[in-house]
């Protein structure tokens, strides 16, 4: 946590600070589709004031917001609430979207109407040590104000346009070409649905093409079904490849309960396909005192 606890703590106030207005979209055809339009705010030193207030909020106040994190890891398809997900600038995860992300924030409309386009997200982007931050809200900028009026002196008037409101939070955080997920809202920066439905497909058509399941058609369905595309970010081929050895797979199948059939894990029920990802993908491990299988959300080294 030291290096997220860093960049709020060298968050410079006397660079420029910028906001801007943010929409993420997804086809099939074309995949992730960004734009940005950016905004002045008055007074200006809004922003200024607004990211110290961040820096406050999360390492200064009783309830400081990161008090609640326990460490940071690599983005491994889980979702722990206790866990900052770190994704490098450069994975297959992420490479191509960010690029588009940023090249969108580099193109983004300073002129027109903000209220011409919905919004889904905002950035607020400044230097915290000497380099770029970028503090992203997956939230809409804008907050519609009906049923609130406002005190011109005399009375209240109704008020009939958003207002642009500024969150105490960041779900994600992009600094030195890597990107911290603060909340899994942050998974919908880079639409991380698309990216790990695509690495399990490749994945699955490994697995299958391996020998070692007697049905490969109910592993697929179960496979590319519910919360198991996510378990894939954490596959591990070099379990693949031990796995093709029959002993290896006999020892295996004892160790986790997983039945086997003719030499290969018995797939035809779905349970035991359900068993076989979570041992591909590092999801299954031993009770260390029961000596028994047990599923993990997360499997990090000891330290």
């Amino acid at each position: 946590m030291k290096r997220i606890e860093k960049i709020f703590k060298e968050i410079d106030t006397e660079a420029v600070w910028s906001i801007k207005l943010l929409t993420v979209k997804s086809s099939k055809r074309e995949g992730v589709i960004y734009s940005a339009h950016q905004v002045l705010l008055d007074p200006l030193d809004t922003l200024e004031k607004h990211v110290l207030e961040l820096k406050k909020k999360y390492l200064e106040d009783s309830n400081a917001i990161l008090k609640k994190y326990t460490k940071v890891i690599d983005y491994d398809g889980s979702a722990e609430s206790t866990y900052v997900y770190k994704i490098e600038r450069n994975s297959e995860l992420i490479n191509r979207e960010q690029q588009l992300l940023f090249d969108a924030l580099d193109r983004a409309n300073q002129e027109g109407n903000p209220f011409e386009q919905k919004y889904s997200a905002y950035v607020i982007s400044g230097i915290s040590d000497g380099k770029p931050v970028h503090f992203f809200t997956m939230q809409s900028p804008f907050v519609n104000m009906k049923r609130k009026h406002w005190w011109d002196g005399k009375k209240f008037v109704e008020m009939t346009t958003p207002v642009l409101a500024l969150r105490m939070s960041a779900d994600v955080i992009f600094y030195d070409n890597s990107a911290y997920l603060m909340t899994m809202a942050g998974e919908n920066l880079f639409q991380l649905e698309r990216a790990y439905k695509k690495v399990s497909s490749f994945c699955i058509k490994q697995v299958n093409e391996s020998g070692i399941l007697a049905d490969i058609d109910t592993f697929e369905s179960v496979a590319s079904s519910g919360n198991n595309p996510r378990k894939f970010v954490s596959y591990n081929k070099a379990y693949l490849e031990k796995l093709n050895n029959k002993k290896t797979r006999e020892k295996m199948g004892r160790k986790f309960d997983i039945p086997l059939k003719d030499g290969k894990f018995d797939t035809t029920d779905k349970n035991t396909s359900e068993k076989v990802i979570k041992l591909l993908c590092k999801k299954g491990m031993l009770d260390p005192f029961e000596d028994s299988p047990v599923e993990v959300s997360s499997a990090i080294a000891w330290s």
